[in-house]
Parts: structure tokens; C-alpha cells; sequence
């Protein structure tokens, strides 16, 4: 029973491994917001008048931000021709990612991840309601 278990474990960790390195093999490179899909994505979700504007106003602002992943866990995002350096790291699973941007780590869990599509889960704790949806930046992948 023990070496059954002690096997069972061992699977499961490299599947954990696995798992891991296909989900920061997907995320690494250039990711810029899908606004619209963001600003859908929020309207489902009835938001009031100050949250839809608030959240109008951000994709305004971030609507030409890229979001570069690189495979050493550094990451680069420009905005309005402003960069900002930071890091990222991803869970054993794949299934949340910590960004640290100004030295502010933040997990973030994965609603989903593929090659077309990085979906981030609401934090309604540090004031985002709303998912973040990304796509593959222009000229990117």
C-alpha cells in the first residue's frame, strides 16, 4: 500500500510539472487587453454606471498596453510608450500566476489560458471586478 501510494504521489507531481511548464509555455510572450471583450464580459455582470465608466476608462488608457512575458520570469509592459519592469511566476498546478509589477506581487488566478486567450479572475479584494482578457499583441507569436 505504500509504494502504491508513495507512485500515486510521484504521478502527480510530475503531472503538477507538466502542467506548469505547458501553462508558462503558452503565457510567454507579447499579450496586449481585448477591450471589448473585457467591457462584454462586464456588461453580463449588470455593473453599475460608476463601474462600467471606471472600467471604460482604464481599457482608454491600457487599450495599446503589451504585456511581455519572458521565459526567465521578467516581465516588460508598455504603456503609452511607458515601461514598467516586473516579474511573474506560475503556480506548480498552472492554474494561477503571481504578477509583480513596482514591487506589489499579486496572484492571479487563470479562468483560462491557450494560445488565443489569457482570461484573468476578478480581485475584488484589491478593486478589480472585472476579468482581464488578453490577446496575443499585434505582430506577436
Amino acid at each position: 500500500m505504500r509504494i502504491f501510494s508513495f507512485f500515486a504521489l510521484l504521478l502527480l507531481l510530475l503531472s503538477a510539472c507538466k502542467d506548469n511548464e505547458d501553462a508558462r509555455q503558452t503565457l510567454i510572450g507579447s499579450w496586449s487587453y481585448d477591450a471589448q471583450a473585457i467591457l462584454d464580459s462586464l456588461r453580463i455582470q449588470e455593473p453599475t454606471e460608476s463601474e462600467m465608466a471606471m472600467v471604460q476608462g482604464a481599457m482608454t488608457i491600457y487599450k495599446d498596453a503589451v504585456f511581455d512575458f519572458k521565459e526567465d520570469g521578467t516581465l516588460m509592459v508598455v504603456t503609452n510608450g511607458i515601461e514598467q519592469s516586473g516579474t511573474w511566476e506560475m503556480s506548480s498546478n498552472g492554474k494561477q500566476m503571481t504578477i509583480n509589477l513596482s514591487g506589489q506581487g499579486q496572484p492571479n488566478d487563470i479562468l483560462e489560458l491557450t494560445h488565443e486567450r489569457l482570461m484573468l479572475a476578478p480581485i475584488p479584494e484589491a478593486g478589480v471586478f472585472y476579468k482581464r482578457i488578453f490577446v496575443p499583441a499585434t505582430g506577436s507569436r
